[in-house]
């Protein structure tokens, strides 16, 4: 391989070794964001429960806050719920639209072979070529 090699093997080392670098400090930092995120919710919390407190009895503050928190929570379930029955959806539309297609190649090919065997060896290649070419996933 020579010196080339050695060169280039050195360079991809070098690009693993800072990407991984930079992965590290950003993980690092995005932890710290995090922390610092999750107190500055608490702190939050505990203003508005101190806020409420002073207009309502502290009980029904805490218990107002924690109907909110649920009402929230249940909001994103069902949020997360109707995303996955979409994707779902998605997904079987897709299986549909390939199995449709691979069928009428299919039936397109054995008419073919029907009329003329001797194109068998054409038409095996162009199946392949119209079944890889539904093989790509693309995001809608």
């Amino acid at each position: 391989m020579g010196p080339l090699g050695a060169a280039l093997s050195a360079l991809l080392a070098a690009d693993i070794g800072a990407t991984a670098s930079r992965f590290k400090r950003n993980a690092a930092l995005c932890a710290v964001v995090a922390v610092l995120l999750v107190t500055a919710y608490v702190f939050a919390l505990i203003a508005v429960a101190l806020y409420l407190s002073a207009t309502y009895s502290p009980v029904i503050a805490a218990a107002s806050i924690a109907a909110a928190l649920i009402l929230t929570a249940l909001i994103v379930i069902i949020v997360m719920i109707a995303l996955e029955g979409r994707d779902r959806r998605l997904a079987e539309e897709r299986r549909r639209r390939s199995m449709v297609k691979t069928n009428l190649t299919i039936l397109a090919a054995t008419s073919i072979l029907r009329k003329n065997p001797l194109v068998a060896v054409g038409t095996a290649l162009a199946i392949g070529a119209l079944l890889g070419t539904g093989k790509k996933r693309r995001d809608s």
